[in-house]
């Protein structure tokens, strides 16, 4: 039987109220009702209680056999696990106690099954269900009768489990205290035991003489690193007492329920649960017998009302312990029918508090299955968050356009975790394709921060290079785009410098992948993926073909960094190995049209790499990118991914109107049907009603498991920031800039991005002409483009007639800004 121990931690915050919200999958309830600077309640850094000042990471070790405990993870996620041997492995550990504890709890959580012995004499021995979605689990059994004063030893026969930072592990302590109860430890794991991969008789007992065994191999504590936390591998240690598994640098906050969806009696009697909702401390539960089924139980299903990123904290105010089982949901429907971790059991200490899993979600589910009087201070939210300022903004006319940017900087945020990771409910985990719209939002909304500079350094990989980022080329190519996007916004030359022969490397493997023609051939075997859609995941010529586009773009943008390296030899290099591919390109697959086909995830990329000159547009335009938001029941889905570079495209050939007309559909779809972050897949065509998130399709499958909250989703926000508040970095750190800003179809429009050298904000109205405003930061030129209706008409700059280069075939007039300061630019 497993049994949840107890978290002693806890994290003091204010506690944020928020109105009401609509229930999510239903465009009749409309957008959320929650203002959109209240949306995210960690919108400053100090909002949150710094993990680093309220916690101290735990002594115990990760240990395994030598031999085995050397796996490889290079930032590939599920295909980090390589494959290792199923066999018993044995450890040993001698240790002495001046006296017996009245009561001890032994608590082993990651081999798959293990059996246990304390003094020759078996204590324990369980099993994971290998069909539970959660990773390691925590064990925990009594031991106080089998150990003794004086000399003691623990012998322990343990199967591999689910790997940690690419690790088999194991982790032991045992307290002198009462289940789930934090204490010092009498024993932990660390690189003292004893260990053997060879069955030999007698090995259990305490007259064994274990000379010949070697040392156990330590992997350090198992909060001693953040790659412990990655891929939801430590999501069942919620369970091991004292266990926060939250980096240093993130923070806390505490959130009430914003509301009680459900609140069931079950056998036994609930009392007061409005006091959830406000923060009160007399919220009750009572049961007619110590222990009840989970179909008996009393329950609640609470609301946040918004996406959270987190965990649910239990405060107990009962001098007994109790038991609950937690479900967490993104939806109502997975919380009540489907939970991503299952159905999670958490012990509750005698007055104490305990947590559930780390995770994402909106509803929880609670039951209450053992104790008999309940009384509890609060249940309610810790919520874990990277600590930002909102520095970015964008504002306009259009109220929804406004709910979109805020959301989409949501999203991304919920994913800045241990790590900027593609989501924080499933996978938890560093994926290139994601950073590299998540990233652009980050920069956007909260500027250069240690976060993306670490994601881009384990996701590179470490020296030397021998593999595709994620074990995806297209992948390996979104990194060198994903790093000059970095480096045009933060300027750091040092993060550069210590990925410059990385980067070379990896640009040499990605020669290697193509042939004689200078096409894309896959001759590494990897996995090509370009989106979740037919026929452009696998090695299939739709994936091959975006793939020589998205390489096209790597080396060019390699080059170029490689330029500001002042590594002319490589620079020049790849830079011809570029021209090689857009001539491949040009020549093998485009049609007679001048089209790449009728698909628009490849044509789209074909027109951001700059493999399609503008000469192809027009017919770009007309066989793939004019059905973009004119087919009802769309069979080649799109994600929200590939979406970004969709309406990028679409916006480089001049149809911006039509770009925002499909925003408005597509981004602003998931908007109108309640979401508070965005989702992983979505079409506006799909399922519409309370179980709306049964119907949602990504990453090969469909229903709960696809995400709510997907940073790659999120790029409606730096769309809002490049085509219509038109800020787009052309040198290092913003050093220069062009800016065109766009209404389209706005009467007025505002935002600001944070840059290394100040805000830079950028305004314009539609009125009497247009006034456009621009505030400089020091050291930035700046090249504006502006709205005129006609080639010759006159502008101003702060009252005085300005100079002008006309542009775009007379639409635009172009000047530059070289000092700092603030303009107002009038135009007609």
């Amino acid at each position: 039987m497993f049994r949840a121990g107890v978290v002693f931690l806890l994290v003091v915050a204010a506690c944020i109220p928020c109105g009401m919200q609509a229930q999510m999958g239903n465009p009749a309830n409309g957008p959320t009702k929650i203002p959109i600077d209240q949306l995210d309640v960690a919108r400053t850094a100090d909002a949150l209680t710094l993990e680093s000042t309220v916690h101290s990471p735990l002594p115990e070790q990760y240990i395994w056999t030598k031999k085995a405990a050397a796996g490889s993870v290079r930032g590939k996620g599920r295909m980090a696990e390589g494959l290792s041997d199923l066999g018993s492995h044995y450890f040993r550990r001698t240790f002495t106690l001046s006296q017996v504890p009245d009561q001890a709890e032994m608590y082993v959580a990651g081999p798959s099954e293990a059996t246990i012995y304390v003094n020759g004499q078996k204590v324990g021995q369980y099993q994971l269900d290998p069909s539970f979605p959660m990773g390691i689990r925590v064990y925990a059994c009594d031991v106080t009768k089998a150990l003794q004063a004086g000399s003691n030893v623990v012998a322990i026969e343990a199967t591999r489990g689910p790997q940690v930072g690419g690790h088999e592990v194991m982790a032991v302590k045992i307290l002198p205290s009462a289940l789930g109860v934090s204490a010092a430890p009498l024993l932990i794991s660390d690189a003292h035991w004893k260990a053997n991969m060879q069955l030999t008789p007698g090995w259990q007992n305490p007259g064994f003489d274990d000379k010949g065994w070697g040392a156990a191999r330590s992997l350090g504590g198992v909060e001693s690193s953040y790659e412990f936390f990655q891929w939801n591998a430590d999501a069942g240690m919620y369970a091991w007492p004292g266990y926060d598994g939250i980096s240093p640098f993130l923070g806390h906050y505490s959130l009430n329920p914003e509301s009680l969806k459900d609140v069931s009696n079950g056998a036994g009697q609930i009392a007061h649960p409005e006091a959830l909702t406000l923060g009160g401390s007399n919220f009750q539960v009572e049961l007619p017998k110590a222990r009840l089924s989970s179909f008996d139980a009393p329950s609640i299903l609470v609301d946040f009302g918004r996406e959270v990123a987190g965990r649910l904290e239990l405060d107990s105010s009962t001098s007994s312990p109790m038991d609950v089982t937690v479900q967490y949901g993104e939806s109502e429907m997975e919380a009540l029918h489907d939970p991503y971790l299952g159905v999670d059991p958490v012990h509750v200490a005698a007055n104490g508090t305990a947590y559930g899993p780390k995770s994402a979600f909106r509803y929880a589910l609670v039951r209450f299955v053992g104790g008999r009087q309940m009384s509890f201070k609060a249940i309610r939210l810790d919520g874990i968050a990277y600590p930002v300022t909102y520095q970015g903004y964008f504002d306009s006319s259009d109220k929804q356009l406004n709910l979109m940017w805020a959301i989409g900087a949501y999203t991304a945020h919920l994913c800045m975790q241990d790590d900027i990771w593609d989501a924080p409910k499933r996978d938890r985990g560093r994926w290139m394709g994601d950073l590299d719209v998540s990233g652009r939002t980050i920069e956007d909304a909260f500027g250069g921060n240690f976060l993306m500079d670490d994601t881009l350094d384990h996701l590179l990989g470490t020296n030397p290079v021998r593999s595709d980022v994620n074990g995806i080329p297209g992948y390996s190519a979104f990194w060198l785009t994903g790093e000059k996007e970095y480096f045009l916004h933060t300027g750091s030359m040092k993060q550069l410098q210590q990925t410059h022969a990385r980067m070379v490397q990896l640009l040499n493997y990605m020669e290697l992948e193509m042939n004689r023609r200078n096409l894309f051939a896959d001759k590494n075997h990897a996995w090509t993926f370009v989106d979740w859609s037919p026929e452009l995941s696998g090695d299939t010529p739709l994936t091959r073909m975006a793939t020589q586009f998205e390489f096209y773009a790597a080396f060019k943008d390699g080059a170029y960094l490689l330029r500001q390296l002042n590594d002319g030899a490589n620079a020049q290099k790849f830079a011809a190995e570029a021209q090689k591919l857009k001539t491949a390109a040009q020549q093998y697959l485009k049609d007679a049209s001048g089209s790449y086909g009728d698909r628009w995830q490849t044509n789209a990329y074909a027109v951001l790499s700059g493999v399609a000159d503008p000469s192809q547009y027009p017919a770009i335009w007309k066989d793939a990118l004019s059905s973009v938001g004119h087919i009802k029941y769309n069979p080649f889905i799109i994600t929200p991914y590939y979406n970004y570079y969709v309406v990028s495209a679409m916006a480089k050939m001049g149809h911006r109107q039509s770009a925002l007309n499909w925003i408005r559909q597509y981004w602003g779809g998931m908007t109108q049907e309640g979401a508070t972050s965005f989702w992983e897949g979505y079409d506006p065509a799909w399922y519409k009603g309370i179980d709306f998130h049964a119907s949602l399709q990504a990453d090969n499958m469909s229903g709960y498991r696809v995400s709510l909250a997907h940073g790659w989703s999120s790029g409606v926000t730096p769309w809002l920031m490049e085509q219509v508040i038109g800020i787009k970095a052309t040198g290092p750190g913003f050093s220069t800039v062009n800016i065109r800003p766009d209404l389209i179809d706005l009467s007025w429009a505002e935002g600001g991005e944070p840059t290394p050298r100040g805000m830079l904000k950028v305004s314009i109205h539609k009125q009497d002409g247009y006034t456009t405003e621009v505030d400089l930061p020091a050291a930035t030129t700046a090249t504006v483009s502006v709205p005129v209706s006609a080639p010759t008409s006159q502008v101003e700059v702060n009252g005085k007639p300005m100079t002008v280069r006309s542009a775009e075939g007379g639409a635009r007039a172009v000047l530059v800004l070289s000092a700092s300061g603030q303009y107002v630019i009038h135009s007609r």
